[in-house]
């Protein structure tokens, strides 16, 4: 989406989540408990929305619980080529979209110039988690496509996990969120945070925690001057143990 007006198009957007009993075997109720049970963190809370902070800048942002479990947020840009791109003014700003603060923007200057490979300009968002994290579950707006950029995007978990993506009815977004076939859109239109342009992911609420979540951000549209486009992060949500 073009940044255009960013700050005074946030408040107005669209806001925008599923035999009889004696005769079974003692084998069967312990097939029936939890994924975690097992886990080191066998107790959790239920889920915690996360609040960004209102002061950031184009690198750094925080968000908190209400338990006061805390991700931090660190953005990165690596460029390459003649007319590279860079990091928008904007980016990682809070924003609101259902809540006070539950939203953060992902902001690019596209290159003006693209390599054989377009995706050797990108911006790397780093989610850093306090202490491992479970069914962490967030929403990307905005995959969209307009004058001089294509959004393309990227998810990578640490330890590896792939998440559950859930999608507007109808969707315009294809690929599977990794490097080599990230989400984008396959229309030529912009919108403003439309459902069909909107990935919903969730992580599994299992024995294994989520420690960081890398997201890649980056555009494939070739363009004599740069062009600003964006991402929302939404409503964040994750789980800790209790």
């Amino acid at each position: 989406m073009n940044d255009v007006g960013i700050s005074e198009r946030a408040a107005t957007r669209r806001t925008v989540v599923r035999g009889a009993a004696w005769t079974l075997p003692v084998v069967a109720a312990a097939t029936a408990a939890p994924a975690f049970a097992a886990s080191a963190c066998p107790n959790r809370t239920a889920l915690l929305p996360v609040t960004w902070s209102a002061t950031s800048t184009t690198t750094s942002q925080s968000g908190t619980t209400t338990t006061g479990a805390t991700v931090t947020v660190s953005a990165a840009y690596t460029q390459a080529g003649a007319a590279p791109g860079s990091l928008g003014t904007n980016n990682l700003s809070a924003q609101t979209a259902a809540s006070t603060r539950d939203s953060f923007a992902i902001v690019n200057n596209s290159p003006a110039t693209l390599l054989g490979d377009p995706a050797t300009n990108f911006q790397t968002v780093t989610f850093t988690f306090l202490q491992p994290v479970y069914g962490l579950t967030f929403s990307i707006d905005d995959i969209d496509r307009g004058t001089g950029y294509w959004d393309y995007v990227s998810l990578t978990a640490t330890p590896s996990q792939t998440p559950s993506a859930g999608y507007g009815n109808p969707t315009t977004i294809t690929g599977a969120g990794t490097d080599t076939s990230p989400w984008r859109t396959t229309v030529t239109t912009g919108g403003d945070n439309l459902a069909s342009q909107s990935v919903a992911v969730t992580y599994a609420n299992g024995a294994v925690g989520v420690t960081q979540v890398r997201l890649k951000f980056w555009s494939t549209t070739q363009t004599a001057t740069s062009a600003i486009h964006l991402l929302r992060l939404r409503q964040m949500s994750f789980r800790t143990c209790a």
